[in-house]
């Protein structure tokens, strides 16, 4: 560390640090939020397999992800945010039983297994033609308007099995992004001292 001199280089030194972690708090922020992302991806790779690959979540497959957005200036904040949204939510709260019906909005899926729940049969929909079913909720969707029409999906293949629904029987929530954030806790002010540490030793090492 540098040796000041005289009073006057000292102050000068001083005020210098001052401004330095003004100026350095952005990046501090960045650093710290930087932190946080990779224990909530950390914590998911151990939720997940250890590739963050999700295989059964829609067609192909979704990658767990997370992001932040800096913001403020030298007053500077970080939001950390999970993406997609959808499976982090489930890998952190789980999913009730559902209904899979192919061509179906999900919303349009969760109508189905509302009414099955309401008709008491707990989510099943045996006994009612299913089919039938989706073709009207397609129909009534297509003809709200003609550029959003789509073609009719074909049945789900289960094991060999082709079958017009499945029913989900949900999965238990993993908490997985509070208990990366509760890992974050640790790791993120630890990166944001080290960013401004950095910063006051380019001021005091000369």
């Amino acid at each position: 560390m540098g040796t000041s001199r005289s009073p006057e280089e000292l102050a000068k030194k001083l005020g210098a640090a001052g401004a330095g972690l003004i100026k350095n708090n952005p990046d501090a922020v960045a650093a710290s939020a930087n932190a946080y992302k990779n224990a909530v991806l950390d914590q998911a790779r151990k939720d997940s397999g250890g590739d963050l690959k999700l295989s059964r979540w829609g067609k192909n497959g979704t990658k767990l992800n997370a992001g932040y957005e800096l913001k403020g200036g030298a007053q500077a904040s970080a939001l950390l945010r999970p993406r997609p949204a959808g499976p982090w939510r489930v890998l952190e709260s789980g999913a009730r039983p559902h209904l899979i019906v192919p061509g179906l909005t999900r919303r349009q899926a969760r109508a189905l297994t509302l009414f099955s729940v309401l008709a008491g049969q707990g989510g099943s929909l045996d006994g009612y033609d299913v089919g039938a079913l989706a073709a009207t909720a397609r129909g009534n969707r297509n003809n709200r308007g003609g550029s959003g029409r789509r073609k009719r999906r074909p049945p789900l293949n289960i094991g060999g099995n082709f079958r017009a629904y499945a029913q989900h029987p949900g999965t238990k929530g993993k908490g997985t992004w509070s208990k990366g954030l509760t890992k974050g806790d640790k790791a993120g002010p630890l990166a944001y001292r080290r960013k401004q540490v950095e910063g006051l030793m380019k001021v005091f090492g000369t």
